[in-house]
């Protein structure tokens, strides 16, 4: 409740001065009065991330969600497409998840030691049929996930994707006994210093360098990342010049920033050119891990890498981490006596409100293995209407998805990897687009990584498509496209 919705602000407040547009933010603005107060509030205290407003001076506030939609603390509703930033993939307040939630919540939810939540989760993730529920949440989920992910021969809980990166990575170092990492433009695997280096086209987009995402990162970060190009071979080499010195590679099977069908070649030889350099490969399935097939990328391409990186959807909505590997690897979150192991820790690991959601979410998904193939069939019809308008009316503008993950890119070009993203030429279009859409009814996440989910109906993706239409339609009569 009050979840604070923001938008990337790509263009200078009030440069645009178009009619419909106008029209669009004075009704927003009209009926999102308490969300205005609300700003003014927040900002007298609380820092809440980049402040982004889409046109607008102010952001919108949620206050609940069911199912496909999300209603604002002025009682406005919209169909998401943020879905908790790709966590939702059954839909807001899924009855089996709230169930699950509201028992545990009866005993109490943070004990700090080991809770029996924990022991349930993990087996059903490793060994346990998928269907079967066992009484004990966090071995239950454990074996699960197990279960469903080919690489899972151990797993280890932590609280967010940022600590599960963070954890893989040490995992690797520890290893390998090398200390480098190599990851691809367009990633986004979170929010520790080892990811605040991003490679970046200039001077060579066959041989990136790193660029600094945030202020406050060492300069040593640097010497620690190997930068890495997109669906281009010369990365190939890139690793197997650094072998000697790359612990570990990581990307994810599908980017959620830029999601691409048509790359499972380039992942198979991205694993054959690891294995051969004795570097790990892992697998960051923070988005695609049960939310583009049930066994996550591992399922849907077919590979199985040294190690992945998993949470959002398998948490049910609540926060949860997931490192799993191969034994070997994973063994140095736990060494023999007398040895040092990889250190990991968190107040609220394993905790039964997570571990009993995720329970619940990843018991209905295996039991319920059709909604992938509904959500892959919605994601694919939203996309081909979308781009059947935009092809009819001569727009520059195209979608493009991969299952219930999609991305819409206001340019002419084809897109293989980030770096051919245009992120300027029709910005002012762009967020034009996104402020027509949430007044017509859909809520566009400013970060442009959108999802549907189990409950995005066929009448909902249908009701999409024609308010994108009518968004498009707005801007271009504006003269924007």
């Amino acid at each position: 409740s009050g979840q604070l919705i923001w938008y990337i602000n790509r263009s200078t407040q009030n440069v645009l001065d178009t009619p419909r547009l106008d029209a669009a933010k004075a009704a927003m603005i009209a009926k999102t009065q308490k969300c205005g107060a609300m700003t003014g509030d927040r900002e007298a205290i609380l820092f809440s991330g980049m402040r982004a407003n889409l046109l607008m001076p102010h952001p919108i506030y949620i206050a609940s969600g069911e199912g496909a939609h999300v209603n604002d603390i002025e009682g406005n509703r919209y169909i998401d497409t943020c879905m908790g930033f790709g966590v939702c993939v059954l839909g807001h307040r899924q009855t089996n998840v709230a169930a699950a939630i509201a028992r545990v919540s009866e005993s109490g939810w943070h004990f700090g030691i080991h809770a029996q939540e924990q022991l349930p989760l993990a087996r059903m993730l490793q060994d346990a049929p998928a269907a079967v529920v066992l009484a004990h949440e966090q071995l239950p989920l454990a074996r699960m996930l197990q279960d469903a992910i080919p690489c899972a021969d151990r797993i280890l809980f932590c609280n967010t994707g940022s600590e599960a990166t963070s954890y893989a990575m040490r995992a690797a170092r520890a290893f390998t006994g090398k200390e480098k990492i190599g990851i691809f433009n367009g990633y986004w695997h979170g929010m520790h210093d080892y990811c605040m280096v991003a490679p970046s086209p200039r001077p060579s987009r066959d041989r990136p360098v790193g660029a600094d995402i945030s202020s406050g990162v060492p300069r040593a970060v640097h010497d620690l990342i190997v930068p890495l190009p997109y669906r281009n071979e010369h990365a190939f080499d890139i690793i197997r010049e650094n072998a000697d010195e790359l612990a570990m590679v990581v990307i994810e099977p599908v980017q959620h920033s830029n999601p691409q069908g048509e790359v499972a070649d380039f992942l198979a030889a991205l694993q054959d050119v690891c294995r051969a350099c004795g570097v790990i490969f892992m697998l960051d399935e923070m988005v695609t891990g049960f939310r583009i097939a049930y066994g996550g990328g591992q399922s849907y391409f077919g590979i199985t890498p040294d190690m992945a990186t998993l949470g959002k959807a398998c948490g049910g909505g609540l926060p949860i981490g997931v490192i799993a590997g191969r034994e070997d690897i994973m063994r140095t979150f736990l060494p023999p006596a007398g040895r040092t192991g990889v250190f990991t820790g968190g107040t609220f690991t394993g905790n039964p409100l997570s571990m009993a959601a995720g329970g619940a979410a990843v018991t209905y998904m295996s039991e319920h293995p059709e909604i992938y193939a509904d959500m892959s069939e919605q994601g694919d019809r939203l996309t081909d209407g979308f781009n059947a308008f935009c092809r009819a009316s001569n727009m520059p503008v195209h979608m493009g998805n991969v299952g219930s993950m999609f991305h819409i890119y206001f340019q002419a070009g084809a897109v293989a990897s980030s770096f051919d993203i245009d992120e300027t030429s029709l910005a002012d279009a762009h967020q034009a687009f996104n402020l027509h859409a949430l007044d017509l009814g859909v809520l566009i996440s400013g970060g442009d990584r959108y999802y549907l989910s189990a409950a995005h109906t066929a009448d909902i993706v249908d009701s999409m498509i024609e308010i994108f239409a009518e968004a498009l339609t707005r801007v271009r009569e504006d003269g924007l496209l």
